[in-house]
């Protein structure tokens, strides 16, 4: 198996090719277990990671949830109508809390019944007023990094990161016209892909298909 190291030494050399004399990437990267947690733990764990549209969560208590690397965690509406993101494991035995998408007034662990305001503040821990000491106001479900960009919601894993805003700058003027941040998300579905992460993200850039592959539908209209 090639080492990571000799990889990322492949890479460079790629990325200092002019357009040109293009090449794809070696195929270690697509294959290295050892590549796959650099990328977790220097992407995943680092970048800010879109997981939907902001239209999604109307009402106080309407959340979504995903999962960045390891970390599950759910993004809601608090009752103040702000977005907000927090850790999706409850804090007693580390159970997740919440699936898929829905709407809750309150956050139920549905182990043991700990329950959570939207917040994340603990209001409640069934017979835990047993032990001696337990103070539950001491208890809260771990903040994630949240921020609104052209109507998606961005999460991080990073608190140093730099705002999203900031980093998606010199997207922001590409995409001025289309007016994202109107956007109003009308349908929602869930695909789970047997495949490396960057070949889904490639098939999307490889725009050279779409006249073969859609040619009923959006392929006659694109523009290569």
């Amino acid at each position: 198996m090639i080492a990571v190291d000799t990889l990322i030494d492949q890479l460079r050399s790629n990325c200092e090719r002019p357009f040109s004399d293009a090449h794809a990437m070696p195929p270690g990267v697509y294959t290295s277990p050892d590549f796959l947690s650099l990328e977790e733990r220097e992407i995943f764990a680092h970048e800010w990671q879109c997981v939907g549209r902001a239209s999604a969560l109307k009402e106080p208590g309407d959340y979504l949830t995903a999962q960045i690397g390891a970390q599950p965690i759910v993004v809601l509406r608090d009752e103040q109508m702000q977005l907000k993101a927090m850790s999706n494991v409850c804090l007693h035995r580390m159970s997740v809390l919440l699936e898929g998408r829905g709407n809750k007034r309150r956050i139920v662990c549905p182990y043991h019944a700990w329950s959570y305001g939207l917040d994340g503040e603990l209001k409640g821990a069934p017979l835990m007023d047993r032990q001696e000491g337990f103070c539950k106001e001491s208890y809260r479900l771990p903040a994630v990094r949240c921020e609104e960009w052209q109507g998606w919601i961005y999460v991080t894993l990073d608190e140093s990161a730099p705002p999203v805003a900031t980093q998606l700058a010199e997207l922001s003027e590409l995409i001025g016209a289309y007016g994202m941040t109107d956007y109003i998300e009308t349908f929602y579905e869930e695909h789970v892909w047997d495949t490396n992460w960057k070949i889904l993200a490639e098939n999307f850039m490889e725009s050279y298909h779409l006249p073969m592959l859609h040619r009923a539908t959006v392929g006659p209209h694109s523009k290569l």
